[in-house]
């Protein structure tokens, strides 16, 4: 009987024992989903991670790409800007002088004719000269107006290239 109660008692706490086991077990296989859970949860952010990263990189190659065109056509801007310029300077020179030249010889028609009898032909002459003059001084301010014109564009478009 001594025999009975310790196998009784083996029993026991066998049974004690693997009840513990079970319940470790259940509880160590929750754990085991849950983590199972964070796993495919990390690795789905890790796939929409990856997945941003590589929409990034294409708008980045994209926008490279955009902003070498930009800074291609800024490049031939400045060039033509700088054409115009010169143009403009070239132009405006030659506009002086020839206006300068104008009213130089009208005060000389008018200084020559103002000792003398005047004539009709020298008042005509006077007069086209004026015209002349006036025409002149008409084509240099459209011409300094068409100038700033082309400087405030160019500005203007620079700032839209962001340069």
């Amino acid at each position: 009987s001594d025999m009975i109660t310790k196998l009784e008692d083996e029993a026991g706490r066998d049974a004690m024992k693997k009840a513990f086991c079970d319940k470790e077990l259940g509880q160590t296989k929750e754990q085991k989903d849950d983590k199972a859970d964070d796993i495919q949860a990390l690795h789905t952010k890790t796939e929409q991670a990856s997945s941003r990263s590589a929409k990034l990189q294409e708008e980045i190659a994209m926008l490279q790409s955009e902003l070498s065109k930009i800074t291609k056509s800024q490049a031939v801007l400045d060039r033509l800007r700088t054409k115009e310029k010169e143009i403009f300077e070239a132009s405006k020179a030659k506009a002086e002088k020839g206006l300068e030249g104008v009213q130089t010889a009208i005060k000389m028609l008018k200084d020559y004719y103002s000792k003398g009898d005047s004539t009709g032909a020298a008042s005509g002459i006077i007069g086209i000269l004026e015209d002349i003059e006036s025409k002149m001084t008409t084509y240099l301010a459209d011409l300094t107006s068409d100038e700033e014109a082309a400087v405030a564009e160019y500005v203007s478009m620079s700032k839209e290239n962001g340069v």
